[in-house]
């Protein structure tokens, strides 16, 4: 049996919370993990976000984070390290995670699982909506056959996109978009119709009123370095973008979106790509 105390991590932990999350999913760690550790620090100093690991003896081997948006708690950065799954160290981090959600007043709570951590929340309470899957973008900007808007790069998040942001999600990230474009990120834009966030080679989210203006923008991400999206594949998600652009489906890097509580009023027919999945 494990012993270990759930605690958040101190300032000096966060680089090694980071190499934990991407060890528990086989990945390696980004480049440049500086710029990571910024980010994470920046959502706990703007109270975005917090974060809880288990460990035992300075050894680190689970990590969980809660995200607050409004009424709204977003669990994510889920990971325990495969020596130490199946003994409830996941379980309880997410419990004590559920706790923070419930003294902040949270009315609806979302999670991206994996197909494993898909059973351990559905006995929470959690229910499941759509797919996230992640893809790889073409190299070369693909030929669309449309006539070109014009893009606006952006390094502030004009008011436009926060209200096609608000209308989406179903609630208020304008603390959360301020802050990814402070440290990393680029806002491009086709103005009132859609945007999208470029960061680390990744595009997401992507919103947009129409279709077009979500292949414009997915071909000048392109164009700008990105690599890969996440797609969230509901209903209404248009056939016509996979005919149109070459979009290679990423083994084992899908998610499935849970909700409990509250019902959201939002608008997923507009929402093309997530930012992160975060799963666990």
């Amino acid at each position: 049996m494990i012993k270990y105390t759930i605690r958040e991590p101190a300032d000096g932990e966060i680089s090694r919370c980071i190499n934990i999350l991407y060890s528990a999913f086989g990945r390696a760690p980004p480049a440049d993990i500086k710029e990571e550790e910024k980010i994470w620090k920046a959502l706990i100093k703007y109270e975005i976000g917090k974060f809880l690991i288990s460990e035992d003896k300075g050894k680190i081997f689970g990590i969980g984070g809660v995200f607050t948006f409004e009424k709204v708690s977003s669990f994510g950065y889920m990971a325990v390290l495969q020596e130490c799954r199946g003994r409830g160290v996941g379980t309880e981090i997410f419990r004590n995670l559920l706790e923070i959600a419930n003294k902040m007043n949270s009315e609806t709570m979302i999670l991206y699982a994996s197909q494993l951590g898909e059973p351990i929340y559905k006995k929470f309470g959690f229910n499941r909506r759509f797919y996230g899957v992640m893809y790889q973008l073409p190299i070369q900007p693909p030929e669309l056959g449309i006539v070109d808007k014009e893009i606006k790069i952006l390094n502030t998040v004009p008011d436009w996109v926060l209200v096609l942001d608000k209308k989406t999600m179903g609630f208020d990230r304008y603390n959360y978009l301020k802050m990814r474009i402070k440290f990393d990120a680029k806002i491009l834009s086709i103005e009132n119709e859609g945007y999208g966030l470029l960061s680390n080679n990744r595009l997401g989210p992507l919103i947009a009123t129409n279709l077009e203006a979500a292949l414009q923008i997915i071909k000048k991400s392109v164009l700008l370095g990105a690599d890969h999206m996440i797609m969230v594949k509901h209903q209404f998600l248009p056939k016509r973008i996979f005919e149109l652009i070459n979009l290679t489906e990423l083994e084992n890097r899908a998610s499935i979106k849970m909700i409990l509580g509250k019902e959201i009023n939002e608008k997923v027919d507009l929402l093309y790509a997530i930012g992160t999945f975060a799963k666990g």
